[in-house]
């Protein structure tokens, strides 16, 4: 395993671990299943909580609203099992040696990640906030292409574009645990005192200015979340396909490599032109000789000659 990958399984390891402490284990612990016990949960905690506190349960009680907890239900089942399942497809002794499952839980991971997708549409359609409105209908739409192309390779046994694609798939859908991780350090950035991004909010603050605060929190989080996980992925497959390697010492030629290229882009040019030119030949010799081709043309006239001939013997 290279450095690089090494590098990769670590920060992998490390989103895991974060999701499900900043994530999964809270709404586990709040048995999210039940909708009666968090909204009277909620409401018995609403004089208990205050500042950042207050405005995250404002964001957690709209999930259990009767418009939004029909797509909260099942994308969380969702995210449990692809985050709790997604890495088995990464690891090559499995790949290799358990085929048959690899390819069943493939499958299985694609449906739920399409249930995950479209569910999380219905989140999004249904938030007040228009930025994480839109971040995350782009992440549907990335989410959903590559669902479809990963597909499509696997279908065709194409496994190196399949690869390409999963691994991009596996990127992308970083940004939930990336998005955890984003607020955390905006929060731990606000409590240090750092200025420049929020507000300085002391215990005289109104409720509804923590809230907002808060809720812009969130929306930063969305955003940095996307970039970082559409930026980490992209980096990490070019890597993969060399572009990162050191690069090729052309600097004595004086076209920096670009004439040997030239001259190999002319001569598939120049074959690609004759066989061009051999197909319009043939086209038109089709159409000049009623639909025959030159072979059978050729032969006619041999057939017609040794006739004549034989004619004049007699």
């Amino acid at each position: 395993m290279s450095c690089r990958h090494r590098l990769v399984a670590i920060c992998l390891f490390l989103l895991y671990i974060i999701t499900w402490a900043f994530s999964m284990s809270g709404v586990l612990n709040n048995r999210f299943w039940d909708k009666r016990y968090n909204l009277k949960r909620i409401q018995e905690n609403d004089g208990a909580v205050e500042e950042l506190e207050l405005g995250f349960q404002e964001t957690t009680k709209s999930y259990f609203s009767d418009v939004r907890y029909v797509y909260f239900l099942p994308h969380v089942i969702g995210a449990i099992l692809w985050w709790n399942l997604y890495f088995l497809q990464l690891i090559p002794k499995i790949r290799r040696n358990y085929k048959k499952f690899h390819r069943m839980l493939g499958r299985f991971l694609m449906v739920v990640l399409l249930v995950q997708t479209i569910t999380g549409f219905g989140l999004a359609a249904t938030t007040k906030s228009h930025i994480v409105k839109l971040v995350s209908y782009i992440l549907c739409c990335a989410s959903i292409f590559c669902v479809a192309q990963a597909w499509r390779y696997a279908f065709w046994r194409d496994i190196p574009k399949h690869k390409h694609w999963a691994i991009r798939l596996v990127g992308y859908m970083q940004t939930i645990a990336l998005q955890r991780f984003w607020i955390g350090m905006l929060i731990m950035s606000h409590s240090m005192g750092w200025d420049g991004l929020y507000p300085l909010l002391d215990d005289d603050s109104t409720n509804e200015e923590w809230i907002q605060m808060t809720e812009q929190m969130f929306d930063d989080s969305f955003v940095l979340s996307i970039t970082t996980a559409f930026l980490f992925t992209e980096w990490y497959l070019a890597a993969e396909q060399g572009m990162t390697e050191p690069p090729a010492d052309n600097r004595n030629n004086k076209g920096g490599g670009e004439e040997e290229k030239d001259q190999n882009d002319t001569s598939m040019r120049a074959e690609k032109e004759d066989e061009d030119e051999v197909v319009i030949d043939q086209v038109v010799d089709r159409a000049f000789n009623g639909g025959k081709g030159e072979a059978e043309k050729e032969g006619e006239m041999t057939t017609a000659q040794s006739d004549s001939g034989s004619r004049e013997m007699h």
